[in-house]
């Protein structure tokens, strides 16, 4: 079956694996071009104009702005943000975008303040910490990924990566589409593949793990554990087992029955009591007077 791509991505790896050609390297690397080319597509402009050429957030993305609101802890004056971890495995840009439109919204909000430099340090933007000390890569600007083929679109300011203390967790274990190799600058993903080993990402799978092993309250949001997804099927067992503190796992996912099937294989008995699972797509989760009101439950935060 040619048209899946996952099992397209196979046979090249498996192909790479005994005969390692340059064709074979040529192939994969068009492939994952091909990716990067449809999610950049793809992916909705964060910015329109109206009729009356203001300038207003795409509907697309305030979904995701309220998801970043619920990392945030205050933000009167200096920002605050909970002590969270995203783990991901998705490649596109969309909560980065999101980070950006918070900031600019931010500054628009205050204002004078902001201008007269009183809210001008770098504690004060919304930042994400992705790569962890890797030194084999290295990040792109969000807004070259938004600005293709719309270079008189507005973008605001997009310093969002740091690797400071005030930084949200953010562990894309496949890669990203903004990710570039120091040694040949080519974009760094990790196709649908059996073969996750890759040597160039083990560190990030390595804080993921930490991360499980010492988190009090899991969320798994739209993962429905796929059967080829052994690597991260392994990982979350792994991980859960060796957590000592753990209070709860939520999972929201439409497809409520199949992934609570598919979990509780991963998942020694005695976890079976931290579980609960809410039939919500991610909208409803952050949208609906429901999802909203188990956040502010459960989680002690509420969405903005």
């Amino acid at each position: 079956p040619l048209l899946n791509l996952e099992h397209l991505f196979n046979l090249i790896e498996m192909d790479m694996f005994y005969s390692n050609t340059k064709r074979l390297k040529n192939i994969k690397k068009d492939f994952t071009k091909l990716i990067c080319d449809v999610i950049i597509e793809k992916t909705p402009f964060p910015f329109i104009h109206n009729a009356s050429g203001h300038l207003m957030i795409h509907d697309a993305f305030r979904r995701y702005l309220s998801f970043i609101s619920l990392l945030i802890k205050n933000d009167k004056n200096g920002l605050v943000i909970h002590n969270d971890s995203i783990i991901t495995f998705n490649y596109d840009l969309v909560l980065e975008a999101a980070a950006c439109i918070y900031n600019w919204k931010r500054v628009e909000k205050l204002g004078n303040k902001y201008i007269l430099g009183n809210l001008r340090g770098e504690e004060n933007r919304l930042k994400f910490n992705t790569l962890f000390d890797k030194t084999n890569i290295i990040t792109d600007d969000v807004s070259n990924y938004y600005k293709k083929d719309r270079h008189t679109s507005y973008f605001p300011d997009s310093n969002i990566f740091s690797e400071g203390d005030n930084s949200i967790k953010l562990i894309k274990l496949h890669g990203s589409i903004n990710w570039k190799t120091v040694k040949n600058g080519e974009t760094f993903i990790v196709p649908p593949t059996w073969n996750k080993s890759d040597t160039e990402i083990r560190r990030l799978w390595n804080k993921a793990y930490s991360e499980l092993t010492t988190a009090k309250r899991i969320i798994v949001i739209g993962y429905s554990f796929p059967e080829t997804d052994i690597y991260v099927k392994s990982l979350l067992a792994l991980a859960l087992n060796d957590n000592n503190i753990l209070q709860s796992i939520y999972f929201i996912n439409p497809d409520k029955d199949i992934v609570k099937k598919s979990s509780l294989l991963l998942l020694d008995n005695y976890f079976e009591k931290y579980c609960s699972y809410k039939e919500w797509k991610f909208s409803e989760f952050i949208g609906s007077v429901e999802g909203k009101q188990f956040i502010k439950d459960n989680l002690n935060r509420e969405v903005t």
